[in-house]
């Protein structure tokens, strides 16, 4: 999940690090459409930096379906990224963590406990009177029982007031006997150390049929008013 800032302030999960001692929550909800069957899924991000090399992040996510609960599923995810390389708006990083549960791959996610390595690549900058920035993760998940995933994201994000912020993202996962790419648009206000979001999100594989409505809100205590 990615919602940020642009330009000298810094940008949140992919590649980004948080500076030490800053903080960042987020928590969403999702409210699915398969096929005609409804389901809800709601999770909650958070990150903070250790240092300025090393921020550890956690996430909680649950799905419930309405009328077929033994399709309900949750799941968390606890990893530590460290920050390998920036100059010039450029970043890159590298994630190792442990996670659990079906919640967190989507389509057909893995049960059992598992690690996760990822690696990734950023810049943020200004062009044309617009901040932007633009990221790439690459990401393998192994699990106790031979599941596997690799997950690939790419977000575009920009905003020409740093008010009002537009978010674009590709999640991309492969696994054994599954494909699943969803690509979701999202539109951001900031109140301060507040940031409400609207969003739309869609399956786009051709495996399965999914769509949902998406609102997001996260909070930055450390963010000047």
């Amino acid at each position: 999940m990615l919602i940020g800032s642009f330009a000298n302030e810094p940008v949140f999960a992919g590649a980004w690090t948080q500076e030490k001692g800053s903080a960042y929550v987020r928590a969403s909800s999702a409210f699915e459409d398969h096929a005609s069957v409804k389901a809800q899924r709601n999770d909650i991000y958070a990150e903070y930096g250790m240092t300025s090399n090393w921020t550890v992040s956690a996430k909680y996510e649950r799905v419930d379906f309405n009328d077929h609960n033994v399709f309900d599923s949750d799941g968390w995810r606890i990893t530590a990224r460290r920050r390998l390389w920036s100059s010039s708006g450029f970043i890159t990083s590298a994630e190792i963590g442990v996670l659990e549960g079906a919640a967190l791959g989507g389509f057909r996610g893995c049960e059992s406990r598992g690690l996760e390595a990822g690696f990734g690549a950023g810049y943020s900058g200004h062009l044309a009177g617009t901040d932007f920035y633009t990221g790439l993760t690459l990401a393998r998940r192994e699990h106790e029982d031979d599941c596997y995933h690799d997950r690939l994201e790419a977000v575009l994000g920009y905003t020409q007031d740093k008010k009002w912020f537009w978010t674009s993202q590709l999640w991309s996962e492969r696994g054994e006997n599954d494909q699943s790419d969803k690509v979701e648009l999202m539109l951001s206000r900031r109140f301060r150390q507040f940031e409400i979001g609207v969003g739309y999100r869609k399956e786009v594989s051709g495996e399965f049929t999914e769509s949902a409505s998406v609102l997001a809100l996260s909070f930055q205590p450390n963010n000047k008013p």
